[in-house]
């Protein structure tokens, strides 16, 4: 178990880290979260409107219309950026685990800086209109940002609407087709924090009522 100033300082140089409560138990992991979240900013609200949610794999008709879970159900979910459907992404998104489930769907993880984009990747990427679906408040938006500190996928709800944007999205898809991400097998009570500017995160295949439940905080700052 690593203090939490180091914590911190792993975050900041890989972009996620794992870590455990000093205390065993879903309280002490909860209670560690919410301290962990707090010291890195504000909470935002979740899809359910919530500042803390339970997240659990769902079946595609009980899943929000617009999310993974909608598209994809109880397989994999590909790698995202979570919040892609605001004007702004969630600067941090923190798991602690309150059951890992049987059999247990790992976490996906992978830092958009280690796919290598030319310089007319990025041009092509901070510049090729996309179009981010959230019901009424729709808006375009590009998949990163102008001053290159985030990116913007989500396959449930970000699309190319002409031929660039289309070509934006298929250059991010291929090359994240193309990587190696590292991935989390749950413990109970693990404590995960990524960075989410920066690190894409996805989930493997599960099955229904298996048990996995994740406690999930999301911080702007």
């Amino acid at each position: 178990m690593r203090g939490r100033p180091t914590v911190l300082t792993v975050l900041a140089q890989r972009g996620w880290v794992q870590h455990r409560a000093a205390d065993s138990g879903s309280d002490a992991m909860l209670n560690e979260i919410r301290w962990l979240g707090d010291s890195l900013g504000m909470r935002a609200l979740g899809r359910a409107r919530a500042l803390e949610e339970v997240v659990q794999p769902q079946r595609s008709p009980e899943a929000h219309p617009r999310s993974l879970s909608a598209r994809y159900g109880l397989d994999a979910l590909p790698l995202h950026v979570e919040l892609s459907h605001r004007p702004r992404p969630c600067r941090y998104l923190l798991l602690g685990c309150l059951a890992p489930g049987a059999p247990r769907a790992t976490t996906m993880l992978l830092d958009w800086r280690s796919l290598a984009f030319s310089s007319d990747d990025f041009q092509l990427l901070e510049s090729a209109p996309v179009l981010v679906r959230t019901g009424r408040r729709s808006f375009y938006s590009t998949i990163l940002s102008s001053d290159r500190t985030f990116l913007r996928y989500d396959p449930a709800c970000v699309e190319g609407v002409e031929q660039r944007g289309r070509s934006a999205l298929q250059l991010l898809a291929r090359r994240l087709s193309l990587a190696s991400s590292e991935n989390h097998e749950w413990r109970q009570d693990d404590i995960l924090i990524i960075d989410n500017w920066r690190v894409l995160h996805g989930r493997g295949p599960s099955q229904l009522n298996s048990g996995r439940s994740l406690a999930r905080i999301l911080i702007d700052a």
